[in-house]
């Protein structure tokens, strides 16, 4: 599409500096508007998806929609009614539910970017982050850093749902996104009882592996799975030490956190 030209109104000389600009693809600032708002110009707008639906629409495409080879996943992505029809909840972030059913997998593959799956449902499903196996359970939060081989597993006979998070509204727009398939699974059906994040990382807080640091060359956090009966756990004795000092005030509230640095 050739680069607009802008109407001089009859003043040949700025007409030919108008038409001049346009064959080198430049735009006269003094010509546009709106580029600088006084406010945000927000697209997309409130919007409810009820879990219900959800579960019952990703059990239905479970029934009919098999797992396939490459980067495929049963995903049910939330489109907001604001943002044209694209696959995304907000300009910036991307939000979906995924539904793996028994004894499937989903293959290896990864990309720029980043993503986080708080379980909804399910147990006996586990994750392969970049060769790390990691359990999945209700209510967990599990991460998948940028570039890192991932993978689903469920080995049983229970299905799992869970709510996906990506940055890739964020990323597509700062024209950074990369992806790759994978090859065959990187691992069997089987798994460890606790994974090597967990096990060096989750130990509680304070306690680091001996030269862990803040330093340490990782951009992102080295604990993969925050387990939810850890968080559970934390949530209960803050909410009773609240309720102890003013019966009825007060929330637990609690932010997930580089166990290095403390920074969300």
């Amino acid at each position: 599409m050739a680069t607009r030209r802008f109407s001089a109104g009859g003043d040949p000389d700025l007409s030919d500096l108008y038409k001049d600009l346009a064959v080198n693809d430049l735009q006269p600032l003094w010509e546009l508007s709106g580029l600088l708002t006084p406010a945000p110009r927000t697209r997309a707008v409130p919007y409810r998806w009820r879990g219900k639906e959800l579960r019952e629409l990703g059990e239905r495409a479970g029934d009919l929609v098999p797992v396939g080879r490459g980067g495929d996943r049963r995903v049910l992505s939330l489109s907001n009614p604001g943002l044209g029809g694209t696959p995304y909840a907000t300009a910036t972030l991307w939000g979906a539910m995924q539904y793996l059913g028994p004894k499937e997998t989903a293959p290896a593959h990864r990309h720029t970017p980043a993503a986080l799956r708080f379980v909804l449902e399910g147990e006996g499903v586990w994750t392969l982050v970049d060769g790390d196996p990691l359990q999945m359970a209700a209510d967990d939060l599990v991460l998948t850093p940028s570039w890192t081989w991932h993978e689903h597993h469920i080995p049983g006979d229970t299905p799992m749902t869970w709510f996906d998070a990506l940055d890739l509204p964020l990323v597509e727009a700062l024209e950074a996104v990369f992806f790759e398939p994978g090859q065959e699974p990187l691992a069997p059906n089987t798994t460890a009882g606790r994974s090597t994040s967990e096990r060096r990382f989750g130990s509680g807080p304070g306690l680091l592996p001996d030269g862990a640091s803040s330093t340490t060359p990782l951009a992102h956090s080295p604990l993969l799975r925050y387990c939810w009966a850890d968080t559970d756990r934390a949530l209960s004795a803050q909410f009773a030490d609240l309720h102890g000092e003013a019966a009825g005030t007060g929330h637990a509230h609690l932010r997930f956190a580089d166990p290095r640095t403390a920074v969300t």
